[in-house]
């Protein structure tokens, strides 16, 4: 509101009048428009399907589906403004488990599957969005990139589906503390929340005369902490590192702290110090040039690579030797990081000396 209101409020002035002033604009009228009864009778099935899933599903109470959907609406705007001007998505995790621990106390499932409605629905708008957003510039047919984005969701939920199945029934005791190669971490930080925020629940991990109390305060804290900033650049509008300060990005950046492994960090801070400071100041022509299909490169270099490790060398037993780059003998690089307070491992996940 203090930094984008004005603009908020202009383009949604600019919206009701309907001009075609921008150039892509003018170029996109020439193509019919994907009308709003798709979108609405797509919403209302979907959501209709969710809820027939939720109840006999027994996941939880079908009507709070509109608490998650209202969720992800109210917050999809400032959250699509972060992503817009840094790239970074701001997901509702924590929000939604914390609502979901509040409104279905000591029911984990329900509280994962509130948290996967809200948090995902907002998440999967801004990729809607920004794909439509793609296809503007690139002159994609609204109908053509309606269609596509329809049946591209409808087969990667297949494809992820049938990946997961195929995983869970090959690979021996995957997503455990045994197999040290498929810890799934991601999975394993849900299973966490659905405890803390379900099972335990917001208010006797978090309430008065808990332990935790006092990190409620940090939402106050994050609320507040922009206000100095705006303040400061209001009185000193020409100092060019204030605009840089941006602490919705700053406190997002550890969110993915727990399922992150050790390395993760320096490793984007190392390649995004340099890509994006270095290069932009001693070859900025090309950043400029390439640093965007570098990256996109580098995605794909990934996910091949990973593809490659599996089939042709996981899948057929070949391990790559055990050294600090590929997480050590513990494989996250962090002997002790399975440790209780005393310092004492379990059995099932010794260090194993070399």
């Amino acid at each position: 509101v203090l930094f984008n209101g004005k603009t908020i409020l202009k383009q949604f002035r600019s919206s009701l009048k309907n001009t075609n002033e921008d150039i892509h604009a003018k170029l996109m009228s020439y193509y019919s428009e994907a009308p709003e009864w798709w979108y609405t009778i797509l919403f209302v099935f979907a959501f209709v399907v969710a809820a027939l899933v939720c109840h006999f599903g027994e996941l939880m109470p079908w009507y709070f589906l509109f608490l998650a959907v209202a969720s992800a609406f109210l917050f999809l705007l400032p959250t699509g403004i972060v992503l817009v001007v840094t790239n970074q998505g701001i997901g509702l995790n924590v929000i939604t488990e914390f609502i979901a621990g509040v409104a279905i106390p000591g029911d984990p499932l329900a509280n994962v599957t509130l948290k996967t409605y809200g948090y995902i629905t907002q998440a999967q708008a801004l990729t809607l969005i920004s794909d439509l957003k793609l296809g503007h510039y690139m002159k994609i047919p609204p109908r053509a990139m309606f269609i596509t984005q329809l049946v591209g969701t409808i087969i990667a939920g297949i494809i992820n589906y049938a990946t997961a199945d195929y995983l869970m029934t090959t690979i021996p005791n995957i997503c455990t503390e045994r197999n040290l190669r498929w810890t799934c971490p991601n999975a394993n930080t849900f299973y966490s929340a659905s405890i803390i925020w379900g099972a335990i629940g917001p208010v006797k991990m978090f309430g008065k005369g808990s332990t935790y109390s006092s990190l409620l305060y940090a939402f106050l804290i994050g609320a507040l902490l922009p206000i100095p900033v705006w303040f400061l650049l209001r009185k000193f509008p020409n100092t060019t590192w204030l605009k840089h300060v941006h602490f919705p990005i700053m406190l997002s950046a550890t969110a993915m702290m727990p399922p992150a492994p050790p390395g993760n960090y320096p490793s984007w801070l190392f390649i995004g110090f340099f890509f994006n400071f270095v290069l932009v100041r001693y070859a900025h022509s090309w950043w400029k040039r390439y640093a965007y299909v570098f990256s996109a490169a580098m995605d794909c270099g990934v996910a091949i690579c990973g593809l490659v490790i599996f089939f042709a060398l996981q899948n057929n037993d070949i391990e790559f030797p055990s050294w600090w780059g590929t997480g050590g003998d513990t494989g996250d690089g962090c002997p002790l990081s399975h440790a209780n307070y005393s310092g004492i491992l379990p059995s099932s996940r010794p260090i194993v000396s070399g």
